[in-house]
Formats: structure tokens, C-alpha cells, sequence
């Protein structure tokens, strides 16, 4: 299909590696959308398979694509890349294992466009990679609404930022937006660098829209996908420690710290990224190394450092409150009879044997304590 060439309103961005078999569908997905004005930037991070041989097939195919090529830098580099080149009023980001409605783009820039949004967002679809079937427990179809400012609005369940779900790829983005406030992907992060963008948005967003269609194929359970470990077993630990403090550490730079941490944001971020962990009980405590423990323990008091008022984790609940004081203030130079103790306690059932058990694992051990303050 030959495209005349024209202004551009979305730059479509689809970052590439080794995704050989999946790329037609995605490819045709994009090709066919109604809103004719895009460009579809795929950025080749370094593949080794027939992924480059592809997008040449279908660079010739349709004019609107364009294929960069660089070597192998993360999906995070990949999709920088592409937001560095694209020439669209809009930017979309699609991941190139999945696919969308052909009408996806036109109904979010025509919503984006109704309100003047710098961010607007839609449903989605999950579906399995063994055999095409819609998985409705992942699925989304969030309540339409407008947010005239997200960024001073206060945190609650149903707030409008919490619909739009902390992806990339549902959701269409003023390129203005993104580039006066230098907002760009992390790349040390290989994984799980959506849910630091997406914390980095916060503090900047005005005008936000949600609507509840569906218009983007989420594929799940692909074997030896990231996502289909996390599914069973939970995203890492320390990964999502190292998110949260990224973020915070973001929110502290721009200077809304202080406002997410009196509307309630922070308080969720830390629900999410570090309590939830903790307190989570599908999931058994974090199999961590010595070593790992140590880190997670700097880490943490380190956070609340950061943060400061601990009266802000009050309206947390007991448990939840009990935590925050022990990640802040973990145990220095326990002796064997007190961590005797609580490897006893670590028994009890629910949030109790969980404290225990935290507080054994976090606890400075006397002969360690000794020996950190001699040095």
C-alpha cells in the first residue's frame, strides 16, 4: 500500500527486538488505522533474528514507517529513540508483540482534542499468547472521565489517574508535553521502566481524559516473556524498590514531593512498590540474599529519609503503620536471644509473622553493628 507523504498528527513508536513472529500482526494493526496522518517509527534495538528483514518489507510496503536502527540498549533506549525523532503533535507507544484496533488512535486523539489533554488513555484487552483467548481477569475497561488537574487532585481508588493504569502503551501523549518537562524513559531500567515513567508523569499532568474502549491487544503467558514470570511469581523485589526510589527521588527534584506526599500519592507509591511485598499474602516474603537484605534495608530507611513526617502513614492502618516505622528504623545490633525471639514470632499467622519475620531479616546483627561503627 502506497502512501502519498503528509503532515504528521501521530508518531506511532514501537521499539523492536528479536520479535520476528509477532510483528506482521502488529505491523498490519498499524498500517490499517483509520486516522491516515501517523507515522509509525520502529526503532530496531539490535535484533538478531528476521525482525530487520521485516520492517524493511513493510518500510517498502507503506511509507508512513520509518526503521532506525541501533545497537541493543533496552526497550526504555529504544522508545527514547523514537520520541527523539518523531515529528507527530501526539506520540503512541505500541509493543511490537501486540496489536491494535484500527480505530484506536483516531478515538484517542479525538478525545485528546475534545478536551485538550496532555495525556489521554483507553481500555484494553489481554489475550494468550498459547491460544488466542481472551484472559477478561487483566482486561480493562476503565469509567470515562476528565481530569483538569491531576497533579494537585488528591489520591483515592477510583481517581482518575489510577484508571489510566501504569503502562505506556494505552494511551496517547501531547509530544509538547512530554518534551517541556524532558520527560524520557529510564535506561538502566530493562524492566518494568513503564511503572517510573508513568510516577514521572504525576507530578506534571494537567488535563487528562479516560475512556473505557478497549482498543489495544495486550498479549500475555508468551513464553519467556518478563510479564508471565511476574504473573506467577511477582515482580522482583529489589526491582521495585529501585522504582520507587527513582520516582521519589524525581518527585523530590521537581519539588512535588511534598504535595504527593499530603494528597496521598506517595503514601500509594508506597503501598504498592514496598509494602505490598511485605504485607501480600499470595506471595511468600522476597528470597533475598545477605547481601540483598542489607542493600534493601538502606534502602529503605534511606526512602524515609528522604520523605520525612512519618505521621503521613498513619491513616495507613496498624500493620501497615508498624512497618513504615520498622523499614525506617530497622533494628540496630540485635542480639541472638532478641532475634531468637522473633524467628518464635516470625510463626504467627497474617501481618504479625510477617513484622517478625521482616525484622529478623532487617536486623543488624550486634557482632555487624560492631563492626559498621568501626568503620
Amino acid at each position: 500500500m502506497e502512501i502519498a507523504l503528509h503532515a504528521v498528527t501521530v508518531s506511532i513508536i514501537v521499539p523492536c527486538y528479536n520479535v520476528a513472529p509477532y510483528l506482521d500482526a502488529c505491523m498490519d494493526s498499524l498500517v490499517h488505522q483509520t486516522l491516515q496522518d501517523i507515522e509509525i517509527i520502529c526503532v530496531n534495538d539490535g535484533s538478531t533474528d528476521d525482525t530487520p528483514a521485516l520492517l524493511r518489507e513493510w518500510a517498502q510496503r507503506d511509507s508512513r514507517i520509518r526503521i532506525i536502527d541501533r545497537e541493543n540498549g533496552g526497550q526504555g533506549a529504544a522508545r527514547n529513540t523514537g520520541m527523539d525523532a518523531a515529528e507527530g503533535e501526539y506520540i503512541g507507544f505500541v509493543d511490537p508483540d501486540d496489536y491494535v484496533e484500527h480505530s484506536m488512535y483516531a478515538r484517542l486523539l479525538e478525545e485528546a482534542r475534545r478536551h485538550e489533554t496532555d495525556i489521554t488513555a483507553c481500555g484494553y484487552a489481554c489475550f494468550s499468547d498459547h491460544d488466542g483467548k481472551l484472559l477478561e481477569k487483566w482486561c480493562q475497561s476503565p469509567a470515562a472521565g476528565v481530569e483538569e488537574n491531576v497533579k494537585s487532585s488528591l489520591f483515592h481508588l477510583n481517581a482518575l489517574w489510577m484508571r489510566t493504569d501504569v503502562v505506556v502503551w494505552n494511551k496517547l501523549y501531547r509530544k509538547d508535553f512530554l518534551n517541556r518537562h524532558h520527560l524520557r524513559f529510564e535506561t538502566s531500567f530493562r524492566a518494568a521502566e513503564d511503572d517510573v515513567f508513568c510516577l514521572m508523569l504525576l507530578p506534571h499532568a494537567t488535563r487528562v481524559a479516560v475512556i473505557p474502549d478497549r482498543l489495544y491487544w495486550y498479549r500475555r503467558q508468551r513464553e519467556g516473556s518478563i510479564s508471565s514470570s511476574w504473573d506467577e511469581r511477582g515482580a522482583p523485589f529489589m526491582i521495585a524498590v529501585e522504582r520507587l526510589m527513582h520516582a521519589t527521588e524525581y518527585w523530590k527534584k521537581v519539588g512535588w514531593l511534598d504535595s504527593g506526599l499530603a494528597q496521598g500519592w506517595v503514601s500509594q507509591a508506597l503501598r504498592v512498590y514496598l509494602l505490598g511485598h511485605f504485607l501480600a499474602q499470595d506471595y511468600p516474603l522476597p528470597q533475598l540474599s545477605e547481601a540483598e537484605w542489607a542493600l534493601l534495608r538502606d534502602r529503605c530507611r534511606k526512602w524515609f529519609e528522604m520523605v520525612g513526617n512519618m505521621d503521613a502513614y498513619r491513616s495507613l492502618g496498624k500493620w501497615d503503620f508498624a512497618f513504615c516505622r520498622l523499614l525506617a528504623s530497622p533494628p540496630e545490633g540485635a542480639g541472638w536471644l532478641a532475634r531468637a525471639w522473633w524467628k518464635f514470632l516470625s510463626q504467627c499467622r497474617g501481618r504479625r509473622g510477617r513484622y517478625y519475620e521482616v525484622c529478623r531479616r532487617l536486623s543488624l546483627p550486634e557482632g555487624q553493628r560492631r563492626k559498621k561503627l568501626r568503620s
